[in-house]
């Protein structure tokens, strides 16, 4: 028993002086992870500050700075770590984080696609909030942004969550960054008709449309088969919001309606 004791006793003995000895490090250690805990943030703050005029959105500056926070803390807990001469300690922590990373990367790359989609719809703004958008078969008013993904409101009223990275990869149309806005009418008519008068009539007849542009209205024959004449009628509208566009479009093609039944 004595033995053994006396072996305890050697084994808290070599531990006292290699505490001692290590002692100077280990206060140097300690104020190096302080100082790069107040740099960080401090850091944060300013990153915080400079993120939110470029994006102007609270939570993508939030969550960047509060990355670059931890990673200056990591940086400032490695060299700590240097300082006590656990080099095999920051090798197993840098395998370790290198292995959980792979592991969570396969587990949500989907999260993790949308999330990137979301920095680079956020940074790039191909849309914005109130805007009206075209996008993976869906028409309507994005409501929110986020960084996993978009919020569409449908002018039946539905409400669409889209994954950001379906938007991302996918062709999107913003009518709100025009304008104006261009409404296509095709019509198929009698060759017997009287076609420059019912040019005329249609032209009348749109002129009752206070949203169409008069000076934008474009008239043209594209097709002619000697029984049939292909006429298609191009206007022009201010871009409205919600539902300013269905509307218009009804009226016009009321107007045309009545400007070509006139005739027959």
């Amino acid at each position: 028993m004595e033995k053994w004791f006396e072996l305890v006793k050697q084994k808290l003995e070599s531990w006292l002086v290699l505490l001692i000895k290590m002692l100077p490090n280990l206060l140097l250690a300690i104020i190096v992870f302080t100082v790069f805990f107040f740099v960080a943030k401090f850091l944060r703050k300013i990153v915080n500050k400079l993120l939110i005029r470029v994006s102007h959105k609270p939570t993508i500056s939030g969550l960047f700075s509060s990355i670059f926070f931890i990673v200056v803390l990591v940086v400032g807990l490695f060299i700590s770590l240097q300082l006590l001469h656990l080099e095999k300690t920051i090798a197993s922590l840098l395998a370790g984080a290198g292995i959980i990373g792979l592991a969570l990367g396969f587990a949500f790359q989907d999260l993790t696609a949308n999330f990137i989609s979301g920095v680079f719809i956020i940074f790039r703004k191909p849309f914005d909030v109130g805007n009206i958008v075209d996008t993976n078969g869906f028409t309507g008013i994005v409501e929110e942004i986020q960084l996993r993904s978009t919020t569409i409101r449908t002018f039946d009223g539905l409400h669409i969550m889209l994954p950001n990275k379906e938007i991302f990869q996918k062709p999107i149309t913003n009518y709100s960054l025009s304008g104006k806005r261009r409404i296509d009418v095709v019509l198929t008519l009698s060759g017997k008709l009287d076609l420059q008068a019912i040019e005329q009539q249609i032209r009348d007849a749109l002129a009752k449309v206070p949203e169409v542009k008069d000076d934008k209205v474009q008239i043209l024959f594209t097709d002619y088969n000697g029984d049939t004449v292909k006429m298609e009628v191009h206007c022009w509208i201010d871009n409205t919001i919600g539902m300013g566009y269905n509307n218009t479009r009804d009226k016009v093609l009321r107007q045309i309606h009545a400007a070509v039944t006139a005739h027959l």
